[in-house]
């Protein structure tokens, strides 16, 4: 748990050394939207925060429905990158932000929940106005190098525990991996060495390395390691096996309650106008159901089929997971 603790402080240190530039970026004195034309909006750019690094699957559905949504809305959505933590210094940087509608934030509720869990951050989605959920990952694998011994969850867990601490899990600490890392421990009694390895990219660099025994990261990252035989899945964290990926099996069939859900959803700064909040969700929802280049570049790059919540559903499936993250608090932190 040291590893946490020093990834907390890191934090800390990042937003001290941020706090300048926040208060040059933040919110306006007037904190109200109700200066904001809902007839007219929006009439300006949008700017969209993005929480993860370019590259990612983060990144990837942020700036795929930021470049479709400006067909939609008729004025540019315009990605902005602001990393670190997990996503937690941009969180913490926006959440009390204008609320005229003109900056919103994309992320994903593994780390949204994850952090909170963890203790790496002190919000949650209730700090923000939920705009839409608008996206399933093909689901984070657990993968072993394709010479390892291990074929299935059942086996990587009984060996763990046939040999305690010996066995290495990459995860990125405060994130939905590191909570999966937790529930393999709580719930099925594996004793893996929990390594922090960072993003799923230096994760993959370090069970292709040889740095670490199993880790768990996107399926879409993994693809192309998993069919030149490098790499082999052993499950998906998934809590449902996904259309487009019905032959990979679900952790949770082998241990229960072992499912971690990335969805990517949008979120507005708390106190955002609840009709922009509608009208914003609106126009994602005709993106992701009836845009033919969304669907084409989600199934192709990402293995995801489009989906898409209202407010309300949104609000109720982030609320859920929090719950289910929740449980597991005091091993977390």
């Amino acid at each position: 748990m040291n590893l946490l603790k020093s990834k907390k402080l890191l934090v800390g240190l990042m937003m001290l050394a941020c706090s300048t530039f926040i208060a040059g970026c933040g919110g306006s004195e007037d904190k109200s939207a109700s200066g904001t034309d809902v007839d007219s909006y929006p009439n300006k750019p949008i700017t969209m925060i993005v929480t993860h690094a370019a590259g990612g699957d983060t990144d990837y559905n942020a700036r795929l429905l930021a470049r479709l949504l400006e067909e939609e809305l008729g004025q540019p959505v315009v990605p902005n990158n602001v990393t670190g933590a997990n996503g937690s210094i941009a969180l913490e940087q926006y959440k009390d932000g204008d609320t005229d509608g003109y900056t919103i934030i994309a992320t994903n509720t593994a780390a949204l929940s994850g952090n909170e869990a963890t203790g790496l951050s002190d919000f949650s989605y209730k700090d923000f106005e939920p705009v839409a959920l608008y996206g399933k990952q093909a689901g984070e694998n657990i993968v072993v190098r394709a010479d390892s011994p291990y074929n299935n969850i059942q086996e990587l867990i009984d060996a763990s525990k046939a040999n305690p601490n010996q066995l290495k899990f990459g995860v990125s600490m405060g994130g939905g991996v590191y909570v999966a890392s937790v529930i393999l421990d709580k719930e099925a009694g594996a004793k893996f060495t929990v390594v922090d390895t960072g993003d799923a990219a230096n994760r993959l660099t370090a069970l292709l390395g040889g740095h670490i025994d199993a880790t768990s990261i996107p399926y879409s990252t993994a693809k192309e390691y998993i069919e030149s035989g490098q790499l082999k899945t052993l499950g998906s964290l998934l809590s449902e096996r996904p259309s487009m990926l019905p032959d990979i099996p679900t952790a949770n069939e082998t241990v229960k309650d072992l499912s971690v859900d990335t969805l990517y959803v949008v979120l507005a700064p708390k106190g955002t106008d609840p009709a922009v909040v509608e009208k914003l969700n609106k126009a994602i929802a005709n993106v992701v159901n009836n845009n033919k280049e969304y669907k084409e570049n989600v199934e192709k790059m990402n293995f995801q089929s489009p989906w898409v919540l209202s407010v309300q559903d949104t609000i109720k499936e982030l609320d859920a997971q929090r719950e289910h993250f929740m449980k597991y608090k005091e091993f977390l932190q």
